[in-house]
């Protein structure tokens, strides 16, 4: 496997771990700033990743 596709499927699984700490942090009636917490890594992360990927497309053109 190259490394991209074990980047590929770390990323799927923190995916899946702050999705159940959220459903966890939910309906167990945690605190709101870590119910937040999660939210905004779950918004945060995908985007800095993306991100990422795409800055680093445009410096291999050049």
């Amino acid at each position: 496997m190259n490394w991209r596709r074990i980047l590929a499927i770390l990323a799927l699984l923190l995916f899946a771990v702050l999705l159940f700490l959220l459903l966890y942090f939910a309906f167990t009636g945690a605190a709101k700033e870590r119910i937040l917490g999660v939210l905004f890594c779950l918004i945060v992360i995908p985007s800095l990743i993306y991100i990422f990927l795409w800055f680093t497309g445009l410096v291999k053109e050049k």
